[in-house]
């Protein structure tokens, strides 16, 4: 049986696909917001698969963080409204 193919990127392309220097990817793989990467017969990858589920993870963060920003502001811009219409009424 033949494993899937898995394809690779060196430490530079890691960098130019996140748009970082390559310092900061080899920060990255240090503070684990990268997986280790992988040393072939002295050559040093990362799996691509790898590098680009955590850039989508990233994504998916910002993104459910921006619709709970959107969510709580709509509830906050609610009760503003519905507290002033409440005011208008006492007042009348």
């Amino acid at each position: 049986m033949r494993s899937p193919v898995t394809s690779f990127l060196s430490v530079k392309e890691v960098a130019t696909v996140m748009h970082v220097s390559v310092a900061t990817v080899w920060r990255y793989a240090q503070r684990g917001t990268l997986p280790a990467p992988i040393r072939i017969d002295g050559h040093t990858w990362w799996i691509e698969a790898e590098v680009f589920a955590v850039i989508e993870e990233k994504i998916a963060v910002r993104h459910n963080r921006a619709n709970l920003s959107v969510a709580a502001r709509t509830t906050i811009d609610h009760q503003r409204t519905n507290s002033s219409a409440s005011t208008l009424k006492e007042a009348v």
